[in-house]
């Protein structure tokens, strides 16, 4: 009987966790979009690259339709990312990390990672959790050498590194 309880108390928590990262890709998705909004663009018309295979396009997928002015781009390797605005790396391509970085250069394209680590590398923006919920950091140098000119309203609910 006591076995029977804890592998059900095994698997309630493995599905709770399940949910959570669920959760924790659709508010990537979110956040994604809401980065568009927050940054002054060239042009009005946003691509957002995403590298490989991962939940969260799936849920931009979904949310891209709702806005016009917003293109998706799944990404293999480093093709096509010159012609984003923004590039999501999730943490499973994070080892391609220098790859992307060195196509980026100096052009005004935001690098997002889902490794918060990157941020100190030179990502511009890097999600993390702090207890259940999402936050992510702005590297401060790292956007201004992107040249690209961020909203006050990310500087006050992310948290700034220089």
């Amino acid at each position: 009987m006591r076995r029977i309880i804890f592998l059900i108390t095994i698997l309630l928590i493995s599905s709770a966790g399940t949910r959570l990262y669920s959760q924790v890709n659709k508010f990537q998705a979110l956040y994604l979009i809401n980065f568009t909004k927050n940054i002054n663009w060239s042009s009005d018309n946003i691509t957002i690259g995403v590298v490989g295979n991962t939940k969260t396009l799936i849920e931009l997928e979904s949310l891209v339709a709702k806005y016009p002015n917003i293109s998706l781009k799944k990404i293999a390797g480093t093709e096509s990312i010159d012609k984003c605005q923004i590039i999501f790396l999730p943490s499973a391509q994070s080892r391609n990390f220098e790859l992307i970085q060195n196509k980026i250069g100096s052009l005004p394209i935001i690098l997002v990672s889902e490794d918060e680590s990157l941020a100190d590398k030179g990502a511009e923006i890097a999600f993390y959790m702090e207890g259940n919920k999402l936050k992510f950091i702005l590297n401060k140098s790292a956007l201004n050498s992107a040249g690209v000119n961020v909203g006050e309203k990310l500087f006050a609910i992310g948290k700034v590194i220089e």
